[in-house]
């Protein structure tokens, strides 16, 4: 019989592009998340680009998330999603809310860095490790950048729910993520901004028993101009006083001899209305766009006993109390 026998040589060539590419070996990729947040903010607040109106941590990666086999040249870095037109200089991106921008930084733990950014992995010679250490966290800071138009008083969306930010590896895309930032509804409101008249003084001058039986009557007028973020504003405007009468209609006045139980001074407001002096009754003005609330109040000096109060310098204090929407 007669056998021939074949020998197969072959040369099997791996070429370092076919190892495995920063394998995973410690940890999992992991999204950190911002819960849902409102920001305040004043309706004169400045224009401001370097310091924030609100600032917000992520919870801290609680564990390593670590590579091997990186190769020399591998890509890493980290990106925004969803977010558009950023500053070159001060690195904050716009938001929903015209005005307001958003500036989102990294931290591993040490040092912050700033969005967006891009490295490779330099080790020429061999591969080498990746890691992420524990301790890492992003931070989103909120600036007022421009004049703000705001429509709703519960609070306006500046961010909307959902991821924002990743770090990846290899491929700069989100589904290779090493960290995820994911955040829920931030929405900011806008107190007004308001100046009020100084201290006002009535002087009754001279008040005669016949005056006095009569009604004495002085204006009490006043006014208060606030900013508004949100075009217009309403005034409310009531009164409020230490020295209330029993059924709260009149300010009680003390007399020269120190009594309070003869002269008291009632407040009506721009209608004629009897205003109550603890503060129950008040006066509305609504949708002021442009300059102040007015108020035209009167206060009138009456006798509240029988009895003449004594002659010389009669004193009284009262409080408006504003609350403004």
């Amino acid at each position: 019989m007669l056998r021939i026998y074949i020998v197969l040589l072959c040369a099997i060539f791996i070429s370092p592009s076919a190892w495995a590419v920063c394998t995973l070996a410690r940890g999992q990729p992991t999204t950190l998340a911002i819960n849902s947040q409102l920001i305040t903010i004043s309706a004169d607040a400045a224009i401001d680009k370097t310091t924030p109106i609100a600032q917000y941590d992520s919870p801290v990666l609680g564990s390593r998330i670590g590579y091997d086999l990186c190769l020399d040249g591998t890509e890493y870095g980290k990106r925004v999603i969803g977010l558009t037109g950023q500053d070159a200089t001060t690195r904050i991106y716009q938001t929903n809310i015209t005005g307001i921008g958003v500036k989102l930084l990294f931290s591993n733990g040490t040092a912050f860095g700033n969005f967006p950014s891009t490295t490779k992995v330099s080790s020429p010679d061999m591969p080498t490790t990746l890691d992420m250490r524990e301790g890492s966290f992003y931070r989103v800071q909120f600036f007022k950048t421009g004049e703000l138009k705001l429509t709703d008083p519960a609070g306006d969306l500046i961010l909307s729910p959902g991821l924002i930010a990743y770090n990846y590896l290899m491929s700069d895309n989100p589904s290779s993520y090493m960290l995820n930032l994911s955040v829920d509804d931030i929405k900011i409101i806008s107190t007004p901004s308001c100046t009020a008249d100084g201290a006002k003084t009535i002087d009754f001058n001279t008040v005669t028993p016949a005056l006095l039986s009569a009604g004495v009557s002085r204006d009490l007028n006043f006014s208060i101009t606030c900013k508004s973020d949100y075009g217009n504003y309403a005034a409310k405007a009531s009164m409020t006083t230490t020295t209330p009468s029993s059924d709260g209609s009149f300010i009680r006045v003390k007399d020269a001899a120190g009594s309070q139980g003869k002269l008291g001074i009632r407040i009506t407001d721009s209608s004629g209305q009897v205003m109550k002096i603890d503060g129950t009754t008040t006066e509305m003005k609504n949708s002021i766009s442009q300059g102040p609330a007015d108020f035209a109040w009167k206060a009138m000096l009456i006798a509240s006993d029988v009895s003449r109060p004594a002659g010389g310098v009669f004193t009284a204090k009262a409080e408006i109390v504003f609350d403004i929407q």
